[in-house]
């Protein structure tokens, strides 16, 4: 019998509660199997601790409340959230976990990996040429860098000794930092692709303070050492939501800025579309849900498009080149970046449009494939593009700072600022490949 692993939603109850909202660290919890259903056929994950996903209720006549620009409350305490648990199933208890009073849904724990750069071409330009293409002297000397703003790299972590040694000795905040497990150490995770997005996101805001997100270090890995799965994602933003709700401290602004360049590849990773236990075209599977709660607390929310582009597709898109910008990587709640070179052509791995979760996908364009960290030959795919227009959003964020309940100050008005802003580039105005065009620094500036 073939087995599925599974996210596994469930009603509230004080045991799951109590553990999920602990002061411990994430690695020192763990789930007390008494709190779960016990069916044949159904093993729950004892090492993953339950994590909250707060409740929504939509305040607009559509009851539409994951569609980023509506009106929701969001209910952060926990007698009013659901809370998630981990489980491999076999396929024929899927119905039978389902069925059960406690259990809200049953959803694809999707395996999500970097979106790393499309082998064979040489890099185009340096991290100085981006820098001049952005603007960021300019920036830098009316005080647009960053400072008093948090960036999230949600990744495979970042070694800060490296950084400092190639040119950016970034600012790490180790105690609202997040590892899925025992022995990782924020800021001395392995030289590899969250060191990359740390590099690129410090070209633009090298005075941001910097969270370490080690998601893709989950302790419940892929066929490689690079990847992860989305019941992870859910707790890493869990934490990121009390990141944000928690007060600040003097001199801080209340901006985040979460950086993601990775994704899931193909649907056969996935529950197929139209089972509810669906991810990428389903607003409902609680990471898509978690996301819209993050950006409802006040985060800046970036996703790379993805490297399943119809000219050099990554191997694992398997052909797969349409629509396939999948789930939270087109959520309407974020920004999804595409790439282009410094020539401001767009590389032929960068996934077009539409997306699943919001069709005119991606948003813009940031700069990839040059040389710059040294982790790869190049700082390529829309990995590197992502981080490149996360820095510059954390540096506007400086000047723009977000305010709860001020409409001015959102994170709708910010992707709006971005698209108007940008470059544009191909068709004009909006296209699938390009989206409004490229970051627009210099616009920014002026």
């Amino acid at each position: 019998m073939a087995k599925r692993r599974v996210i596994v939603e469930l009603s509230y109850n004080k045991d799951l509660a109590e553990v999920a909202f602990s002061a411990a660290p994430a690695a020192e919890k763990g789930l007390d199997t008494g709190t779960v259903p016990k069916i044949a056929g159904v093993n729950f994950d004892n090492s993953f601790a339950p994590a909250n996903l707060p409740g929504m209720t939509a305040r607009t006549a559509m009851n539409v409340p994951y569609v980023s620009g509506e009106k929701f409350d969001l209910a952060l305490d926990p007698e009013k959230s659901t809370y998630i648990v981990r489980a491999e199933v076999d396929e024929d208890k899927i119905d039978d976990l389902s069925g059960q009073n406690s259990v809200v849904g049953v959803y694809a724990d999707v395996e999500i990996q970097p979106t790393i750069i499309c082998p064979g071409s040489p890099p185009m330009g340096t991290d100085a040429d981006v820098e001049r293409l952005l603007c960021v002297p300019k920036m830098h000397r009316i005080g647009v860098d960053g400072s008093g703003v948090l960036i999230a790299i949600v990744d495979t972590g970042f070694n800060l000794a490296y950084l400092a040694a190639h040119g950016k000795p970034i600012t790490l905040d180790a105690a609202r930092s997040w590892v899925p497990g025992a022995g990782m150490v924020p800021g001395n995770a392995p030289v590899s692709h969250g060191t990359m997005c740390a590099f690129d996101a410090a070209i633009a805001a090298p005075k941001a303070t910097f969270l370490d997100i080690q998601l893709l270090r989950s302790s419940a890995t892929g066929p490689t050492p690079m990847s992860g799965v989305l019941s992870d994602a859910v707790r890493a933003y869990s934490h990121l939501c009390n990141v944000m709700i928690t007060p600040r401290r003097p001199g801080e602004h209340r901006s985040m800025v979460v950086n993601n360049s990775w994704g899931m590849f193909h649907p056969s990773w996935d529950f197929p579309v139209g089972n509810p236990g669906n991810y990428s075209d389903n607003p409902n599977h609680p990471f898509n849900r978690i996301v819209s709660a993050l950006e409802g607390v006040g985060a800046d929310i970036l996703f790379a498009a993805g490297n399943c582009g119809s000219n050099c597709p990554d191997g694992r898109c398997q052909g797969v080149t349409a629509n396939a910008i999948y789930g939270a990587n087109g959520h309407p709640a974020v920004l999804t970046i595409a790439g282009v070179d410094i020539s401001k052509t767009r590389v032929g791995y960068s996934t077009q449009g539409p997306g699943r979760l919001s069709r005119n996908k991606p948003d813009l364009c940031g700069y990839t494939h040059f040389k710059g960290s040294g982790v790869y030959s190049a700082d390529g795919g829309t990995s590197a593009a992502t981080p490149v227009v996360a820095g510059v959003v954390a540096a506007v964020r400086t000047k723009r700072p977000y305010e709860p309940g001020n409409p001015a100050a959102s994170p709708a008005t910010m992707r709006a600022l971005m698209r108007s802003t940008a470059e544009d580039l191909g068709a004009a105005g909006f296209d699938f490949d390009h989206g409004f065009g490229v970051v627009g620094g210099c616009e920014l500036y002026r």
